[in-house]
């Protein structure tokens, strides 16, 4: 990894020796020469690393070329950047999915043997998944895997549209490719995070205010079937509580949609989790929920939990952002709230950012449905934030879950 690299020219980590044991994916997507994606987990102190040529496919049985590369080490998980022309790999690098892996029996035989299985947890991608060597043919130096989906209840059937296509943006920054077509070689999301669009003070409608007490939520209007215009983005319909978290000087308190104070309700481990975000000052829109094995979020575990005093099962998923650190956010446009809000909470733990969808709100609600969630809640990509029932917001069920 390092031979290959001059670390005086790229921003790609130098890596050190990693003590601890993870468990961490990370799937980048590279343009380089040709675009590819990185498909890379964490084990034995490093990432394992395969190049995917066409990228992973979510239709179970399709097999998708993986050529086995050199390992790279952990912090290459955090790396989304430009790799100057000339480089290895010179291009642009984003952070298309991570979560976390699960082998299924011993990983380092599995790999030694040929035949890794595993069970991915990330934002884009779930369920069971084989990497599977090919047979090298004469004269071959390339070390050729492949890359399945295995049929489960997070497969799509033959014919869907590619995942790749209908979620082609970073899950940190929320950036294209083309997005940093303009950016200088060397540039990185960790070094130049504000340009990334994660400082409110670059932003365009941001306004210096005091901390509100509480604001009144955007509510959703019910509605037969999601909108059909690429206007508008999709999030999944949580079956939890409806909470506004307040983080200020004095504390954090969990405020209902009424404006109930139910900080004491949910115990300390959801407190904890929020006292740790990197922030001084803010305003969270979220659900907090307990979820069933399926992944499934579950009302009436929720209440359960709540009568029994449990709180270790307790998860907030935050969707949007309304203050932070001195600036009503507001005014700005939904898509540039959430891009200021996922990299504060991450994708697992207990504080989760809740992705959005982008394509077909009837194929989401469709796949929702089969999942046996709720349903689907539709928002206006460029709206404000509006207190009070909207049609910025809809709201689409499932009847028969």
């Amino acid at each position: 990894y390092r031979k290959k690299r001059d670390f005086t020219v790229t921003a790609e980590p130098h890596g050190e020796p990693a003590r601890a044991k993870g468990n961490a994916f990370v799937i980048q997507k590279h343009a380089a020469r040709r675009l590819h994606y990185d498909f890379r987990l964490e084990l034995d102190g490093v990432l394992k690393s395969w190049a995917v040529t066409r990228g992973p496919s979510l239709v179970a049985g399709e097999r998708r070329l993986a050529v086995h590369v050199e390992d790279h080490p952990i912090e290459y998980a955090g790396f989304e950047g430009t790799i100057p022309k000339g480089e290895y790999g010179g291009g642009t690098v984003l952070i298309w999915d991570r979560g976390t892996w699960l082998p299924v029996g011993d990983a380092g035989k599995g790999l030694a043997k040929g035949h890794l299985e595993f069970e991915l947890r990330g934002e884009k991608l779930t369920g069971r998944w084989d990497l599977v060597r090919m047979h090298a043919k004469s004269g071959e130096k390339r070390d050729n895997w492949l890359l399945i989906k295995r049929e489960d209840e997070a497969a799509v059937p033959p014919g869907t549209v590619d995942v790749l296509k209908t979620h082609p943006e970073s899950v940190i920054t929320g950036r294209n490719i083309d997005n940093t077509a303009s950016e200088a070689p060397g540039w990185s999301a960790k070094t130049i995070e504000p340009r990334a669009g994660h400082d409110p003070t670059t932003l365009k409608g941001a306004r210096k205010s005091p901390l509100p007490a509480f604001v009144p939520p955007v509510l959703a209007t019910l509605a037969a079937k999601p909108p059909r215009s690429d206007t508008w983005i999709h999030e999944i319909k949580f079956d939890g509580y409806r909470i506004q978290v307040r983080i200020g000087t004095e504390g954090i308190t969990l405020l209902t949609r009424s404006g109930l104070d139910w900080t004491r309700k949910f115990g300390k481990p959801i407190l904890a989790a929020l006292q740790a975000l990197p922030v001084q000052t803010a305003i969270i829109d979220g659900e907090l929920v307990v979820e069933t094995r399926s992944g499934a979020s579950d009302f009436s575990a929720l209440q359960a939990d709540l009568h029994d005093k449990r709180s270790d099962r307790f998860i907030f998923y935050a969707f949007d952002l309304l203050y932070l650190d001195g600036y009503d956010l507001r005014s700005l446009p939904l898509l540039d709230r959430k891009a200021l809000l996922a990299p504060l909470v991450g994708s697992d733990g207990i504080i989760r950012f809740s992705s959005h969808f982008g394509d077909d709100g009837a194929m989401v609600l469709k796949h929702a449905c089969r999942l046996s969630l709720e349903g689907v809640v539709s928002k206006r990509l460029d709206a404000p934030y509006r207190s009070g029932r909207s049609k910025d917001w809809i709201k689409s069920k499932c009847s028969a879950r």
